[in-house]
Formats: C-alpha cells, structure tokens, sequence
C-alpha cells in the first residue's frame, strides 16, 4: 500500500518537474517585420532583390529550418538560427526575363515556433518591358537538313522613346544562329518613331532532331532594360521517324507466328520511297507495305517458331531512293521461351 502511494505521489511530481522544466527553457517566437513587399513597377528582364528580416520575439533559439520558393523563379538564402531579441533575414531574389503585369512570388519560412511553424512571405511587383518585340516569339517546325523557312525576324524598340542601342545577341543552341543590325524602312513597325532594330534567327539544315524551348537573349544599352529574351520554341523533326523506333516483342511463348508492325514517316519535302529490307536472319519475316507511296509505309515484321528459344536481337536495313536518307536502321529483340 505504500508504495502505491509514493508511485501516486512521485507521478504528478514528476510531470511538474518535466513542466517546469519546459517552462524555465522558453520557446521561441517568430515574427515577420515586412511579410509583404511590394517591388512597386520595375523593368522586365531586372531581378528584384529583397531581405525579408524575422524578429525573435521568444525566449529561446530560433530555428529556420527550410525555407521553400514558390516557383523557380525565386532564390532564397536565410540565417538558420535567430537569438532571442535578435532579427535576421531571409534574402530572397526574384527574376523577372519571363514575367510581364503583376505578379506576386511567395516563399515559405519553416520554423521551430511551435506557434508559427510554417510563415508565408511574399515579393509583389508589376512588370513592365521597356522594350517593344514584334512578334515577340519565334516557333521553328522544320525536317533536319532542310532549310525551307528557317529564319524568323523580329522588331525590336523602346517603347518609352529613350534611345537605344542593340549591343549583342546571344543564341541557346549552336545550330540556332541570331544577328542583329537597325531595322530597314520597309522592316519597321509603322506606328513606332524612333530607332528601330531587327533580329533575325536562323536555323542551320545540321540542327539536331528533338524539341526547342528556350530563349535568345538580346543585350541593348536601354538605361532601364539591359536585356530582352525572346522565347523559342518547335520541334526539329528527321527526315524519315520509325515509330515505334523498335520492335520489342517481349517475352514470348512461340507456339505459332507473332507479327508486329512499325510505322515509317517521310517529313522531308520531297517524296522518299522505301525500295527494300534487308538483314532479316533466320526466323524472322519483313515485309514493306505502302501507306502513302513516298510518303508513309509500314515494316511488318513476323517473328516464327524457328528462331529458336533464347534471347534474340538484331537491326533491319531499311533502303530508300533518297540521298537524304539513303538507308533507316530499325532494331527487334525479344526473347522466346
């Protein structure tokens, strides 16, 4: 019976220890000076920088444990830990090349402040290009090694009447090439006075097979906007596309013949006939059908039982009439059980 009553009286003494405990520590407090800062108009292209400053008004150490930007327009940097009394800063740094009228990019400060754990900050801007771009983008859908519409120009002045130079461009691919020189009078954008420049893009015939996304940056002496990216985007498609590229008959039970079909797209100007098939081994059939003569074709490809069990693989030839693309590789593989 005693001690059940000194486990009785030890228990509460206990809880009161561990809260006085907790108590004597403190916690700390998080608090945001300025959650909110507005930019006020600024030039597109300028990066806006901000420190956004976090008073402890706690007792104890103030943790910033992560901070996490909205979107990857936003760089964050932060001092991890803030004494009590003491403030520190989130330093926050915002681009604005791909932006235009009002935006608003938050970041979220994580803490130890059991009562903040999670605060949000925000940079408000209106942005505002000083520089007209006519038409401002430029989408290339072109077949590689053909160079049949592969240059898109552009006007480009400032809007506010200042005067300004174009000083360089820069491109984002190798096989993308971009010059600059002053607009003539028939290139000029007829509402606009003053100076005016041309950019021309050019896509070169090697330019490689795949998609475009991404910009040209152009360098000008505008007091109020350095540079003007113009966004690029399309597609570089080959002369002839197998799809799909191979012919994966997986994992097979070959009681009787297995067929599969790959289609053979001609994108170049020009019509490409398909005039033949070559390197079949043993066991596999392959046969040309025409969709479209010169332009669409299909390869059937018959996989039979005398191929034998194991692991197979291997590549057709396929010929054409075309010195573009004299001949097309298409693999198969598989294995039969």
């Amino acid at each position: 019976m005693k001690r059940h009553l000194k486990t009785a009286i030890l228990a509460p003494c206990a809880a009161l220890l561990v809260a006085a405990t907790l108590f004597a520590a403190g916690k700390p407090k998080a608090v945001a000076v300025e959650p909110i800062k507005d930019a006020g108009t600024v030039a597109k292209g300028e990066k806006i920088v901000h420190d956004f400053l976090i008073r402890n008004d706690g007792d104890a150490v103030l943790e910033i444990t992560n901070v996490h930007p909205a979107c990857g327009c936003t760089v964050a940097e932060f001092d991890k830990t803030i004494a009590p009394g003491q403030t520190g800063k989130v330093h926050a740094v915002v681009d604005t090349a791909t932006f235009n009228g009002a935006i608003a990019k938050g970041v979220t400060v994580l803490t130890n402040d059991p009562d903040t754990p999670q605060m949000e900050l925000t940079v408000r801007a209106k942005v505002e290009p000083y520089i007209g771009v006519k038409p401002g983008y430029a989408r290339f859908i072109t077949v590689q090694g053909e160079t049949k519409e592969g240059t898109i120009a552009q006007t480009i002045w400032a809007s506010d009447g200042q005067p300004m130079e174009v000083v360089s461009v820069e491109s984002p691919y190798p096989y993308l090439k971009a010059t600059s020189r002053e607009a003539k009078p028939e290139e000029r954008v007829a509402e606009v006075t003053g100076k005016q420049w041309r950019v021309e893009m050019t896509l070169t015939s090697d330019a490689k097979v795949g998609s475009l996304a991404d910009v040209v940056t152009v360098h000008t002496t505008h007091p109020k906007q350095k540079l003007v990216q113009i966004p690029v985007s399309g597609f570089v498609r080959p002369v002839v596309a197998v799809t799909p590229p191979i012919a994966d008959f997986g994992t097979v039970d070959l009681s009787s013949p297995m067929r599969k079909a790959l289609n053979v797209r001609n994108f170049a100007t020009e019509p490409i006939k398909i005039t033949g098939v070559e390197g079949a081994p043993k066991g596999i059939d392959a046969q040309i059908e025409s969709v479209e003569d010169g332009r669409e074709y299909q390869v059937k490809i018959t996989l039979n039982p005398e191929i034998g069990k194991g692991p197979f693989n291997g590549m057709l030839t396929l010929r054409t009439d075309s010195p573009k693309s004299p001949q097309i590789q298409v693999a198969f593989k598989g294995t039969v059980l």
